[in-house]
């Protein structure tokens, strides 16, 4: 395999020639105990006949583990189905290795490109089998694309990753294991994109369940009665609720019992929303062993509680019923508790190495649907004024216990990428530059001293954050109580997630708060710098022009378009220099128009882990794009 690094793409040109993992020599496979039984009953084949001919080795980080167990975690209600993809649900055709330093072979065997990337061929794993045992075939990935992606009722315009030259790419089906992936203009990106979040809707399709839900393959009559039967008003509602997961919200790759899957363990109790637990058994079909030949995943079964709030989360954990947990309760305040109920509990802690932006970023919308502070908000000089406004020491000291360095949101310092303009400018607190720069906008104040809009009436905007994020809702606090000291009226809401999600996407948000994704990686997700896609929350309905997504789309100014112009030029080309040095010229563009603010350098994170479970490692890189854990091969894990 050929090295790159998170700082770029793959090159193409490393990319020349298949690319396979070593030839392993035959091997005698071992199955679970709970498998094993139900091969004695006659109710599933032998092993032998449920893996592919050449299963996926996969080494554990410390040692060969043993079956059984049941592995318990928690999640949030509302839209936390990213729990389950970056634990056991990223299985797309090539994936990154622990590291994050190299794209490996996954569902694909091996792979090959040629030099303009222009042309990219995937084969698949003979006798690879979802999980109810029919065989997996390039027609489910021919499904996803033409029956998913290119359906305008399901999708309003296809993934921008698979377009190129303003063109989405060809998907063509050489022989039944074999995928050609063909693009009018180079995509630099592509297998990059395949690899990270972009790529997991790929493979979530398998067309034998899925056309049952579609209106192409399924009989009208039949439809209209599912339909009816479900409390669906149209089948395209339908079709997302019980096959597609796409971002926040969207389980329906979990809600339906024993769905067909290629992930480590399929569903059992599905998701609801009435569900206050949600359940995994393993996939008898699961298509990789360790070195031993014994197949994964070790444990049995994964048991997820949904909690209303974080506070009852953290007691489980205290009390030792949570086995393994990196989200939601695992702040910078809580340390203190978790560390001193180690011992209580029967865990441990691990790094999470935050490959963030920034720790926190407060998004204005700068395409808010009303005109007046639509004009505000993309004032330059507002969002300076409000920058300068905030006491950001203060809030490292208060929220993130002394951790971080003021910053804006930003590629990581040390990184080919760096911009010290992007990550320092209009960092200071100084009250006095804030009123001066917001003084040039909105000038006159109420008796009060609150500012006021050209109309005379009063400015009042607020700031949505989600209630799932202790240290967001704190600073988010902090940061209105600021800016109402230089007379804006701006009020922090904290709310669940959910809600956030789906006024941000509809373009109804005054302003949010998100974490600060992608300091590495930037060039795979630089939602923070340009409006790429949804989830660039400063200008949602620039980023549907960009998509696009007729509906929503608005128009952007020359300087947003100068940034797409730079990324569409990236996407086109070969080279990781080539793309570092278009992406250096995105990044500048990005600090001279200054889209979104930021508070410090994103701060060191944790997990923790049950002393019982091995096979986890000490440090982690903690990134959406990487997605953690899921590269450190959860199904690896084990009880001693």
């Amino acid at each position: 395999m050929r090295k790159t690094t998170w700082m770029g793409s793959l090159s193409i040109l490393a990319l020349m020639g298949l690319m396979a993992q070593p030839v392993v020599a035959a091997m005698t496979y071992k199955e679970a105990p709970m498998l094993a039984e139900q091969v004695k009953a006659g109710t599933l084949p032998p092993i032998e006949q449920r893996l592919p001919e050449n299963p996926l080795v996969v080494t554990p980080a410390e040692k060969v583990g043993k079956f059984g167990g049941i592995w318990r975690m928690g999640m949030t209600a509302g839209t936390d189905d990213v729990s389950f993809y970056r634990i056991f649900s990223y299985e797309p055709l090539v994936r990154w290795n622990v590291d994050w330093t190299d794209i490996v072979p996954n569902v694909a065997e091996k792979w090959d490109a040629n030099a303009d990337a222009t042309e990219y061929t995937f084969y698949l794993r003979k006798g690879l089998k979802w999980s109810d045992g029919q065989p997996v075939t390039v027609d489910d990935i021919l499904f996803w694309w033409e029956d998913v992606a290119l359906n305008a009722e399901l999708t309003p315009a296809p993934p921008t990753w698979m377009v190129a030259g303003g063109e989405p790419g060809q998907v063509t089906k050489v022989d039944d294991l074999t995928v050609k992936f063909t693009f009018a203009k180079p995509n630099g990106l592509f297998l990059s994109n395949m690899a990270g979040a972009a790529g997991r809707p790929v493979l979530v399709c398998p067309k034998h369940f899925a056309q049952q839900y579609h209106a192409k393959y399924q009989d009208k009559a039949k439809l209209d009665a599912m339909m009816k039967e479900g409390g669906y008003t149209t089948w395209k509602d339908m079709f997302i609720a019980r096959v597609t997961q796409w971002d926040g919200g969207g389980y329906g790759q979990y809600s339906v019992a024993g769905r067909p899957t290629l992930n480590a363990w399929m569903v059992e109790q599905p998701i609801s929303g009435s569900a206050t637990q949600v359940t995994f058994v393993r996939n008898p079909y699961y298509w990789k062993v360790d070195p031993e030949g014994q197949q994964y995943p070790y444990i049995d079964r994964l048991v997820y509680t949904i909690f209303q709030d974080t506070a009852a989360m953290l007691l489980k954990a205290t009390n030792g019923e949570i086995d393994f947990q990196m989200r939601h309760f695992n702040n910078l305040a809580n340390k203190a508790v978790l560390f001193d109920n180690q011992q209580k509990g029967d865990y441990r802690f691990f790094d999470l190495i935050n490959a963030g932006s920034n720790s926190i970023v407060f998004h204005l919308n700068l395409t808010h649907k009303d005109p007046t502070l639509r004009s505000i908000f993309q004032n330059k000089d507002f969002r300076i004024g409000l920058s300068y406004a905030i006491n950001r020491q203060e809030i490292i000291d208060t929220v993130y216990m002394g951790q971080g360095t003021p910053a804006q949101p930003s590629v990581l310092e040390g990184t080919p990428l760096y911009n010290e303009q992007l990550a320092k400018q209009y960092t200071e607190y100084d009250v006095a530059k804030a009123n001066e720069y917001l003084d040039k906008v909105l000038p006159k104040k109420d008796a009060n001293g609150m500012r006021l809009l050209p109309d005379g009436k009063p400015l009042s905007f607020t700031i949505e954050i989600s209630n799932s994020f202790k240290e967001q809702v704190d600073a988010g606090n902090m940061v209105a109580k600021y800016w109402q000291a230089v007379g804006v009226n701006a009020q922090a809401k904290p709310e669940d997630r959910s809600l956030m999600y789906e006024r941000k996407n509809n373009n109804d948000l005054d302003a949010m708060t998100w974490g600060g994704e992608a300091g590495m990686g930037t060039i795979f997700d630089p939602r923070n710098f340009f409006p790429n896609s949804n989830e660039a929350a400063w200008a949602i309905a620039w980023a549907s022009w960009y998509q696009p997504d007729v509906a929503k789309a608005e128009e952007p100014p020359a300087e947003i378009k100068k940034m797409m112009a730079l990324y569409d030029q990236i996407k086109a080309t070969a080279t990781v220099e080539g793309q570092n040095k278009l992406m250096a010229e995105l990044l500048q563009a990005s600090a001279d128009y200054f889209p979104a603010i930021g508070i410090s350098t994103a701060p060191m994170l944790y997990g923790i882990v049950k002393n019982t479970m091995f096979n986890v490692p000490a440090k982690m890189i903690n990134s959406w794009q990487y997605p953690t854990p899921a590269p450190t091969n959860p199904f690896t894990y084990s009880f001693k």
